[in-house]
């Protein structure tokens, strides 16, 4: 098996292993979002489309490698399962607010398990091994911190909030173009689960 990229005339490809959720759950997320934008602080949300789970970033690599790092995605042999999306948090910290996040309750042992196993096997052809992995869909990043509370305010609005459940059925290989006015992602191979 070799992918080919069309249209591609770079050596390397920005990619990442991610778990695709369903539309009901993004467009709950969106609700969290739109409060979210109506704070003084400079937030940059992530485009709905662009809503995802990511089990492991890959960085700019060569095609050669999305080979390998697909023949590991191919060894991991699941059957599909649901999680529920729960709950909001932030990276770093609440005292230097960099990323905002939904969280994984239901199903986080089932994916903190894929991750493990990806891990491994991708630390085999040279990736770097996670360091305290959390299961999360990224929905903004903080450019500028305006008003601290505000968005602490929000955030405890939201944190016992469901967002609803979504069928985890494969892990998809995917490139990440980008560009002035955000990342364009892409599909490049997926692995299905039973």
């Amino acid at each position: 098996m070799h992918i080919t990229i069309s249209g591609d005339i770079m050596d390397l490809v920005r990619s990442f292993i991610a778990i695709e959720i369903e539309e009901d759950v993004k467009n709950r997320i969106m609700e969290f979002e739109k409060r979210l934008k109506e704070c003084r602080s400079e937030i940059k949300p992530v485009e709905k489309e662009n809503l995802h789970l990511t089990i492991k970033f890959l960085g700019e690599i060569s095609i050669k490698l999305l080979d390998e790092v697909y023949e590991k995605m191919e060894e991991i042999k699941e059957e599909k399962f649901t999680i529920g999306i729960r709950g909001v948090g932030v990276f770093p910290s609440e005292k230097f607010i960099r990323v905002i996040w939904v969280g994984v309750e239901e199903g986080k042992e089932k994916i903190l398990k894929i991750q493990k196993k990806l891990d491994e096997s991708l630390a085999k052809v040279g990736f770097i091994k996670e360091r305290d992995f959390v299961p999360h869909i990224t929905v903004a990043r903080v450019k500028s911190l305006g008003d601290r509370n505000e968005i602490l305010n929000i955030l405890n609005e939201f944190k016992e909030k469901d967002f609803g459940r979504s069928i985890v059925d494969r892990i998809v290989l995917k490139r990440s173009l980008l560009t002035p006015k955000g990342p364009i992602y892409s599909n490049i191979k997926e692995v299905l689960f039973k």
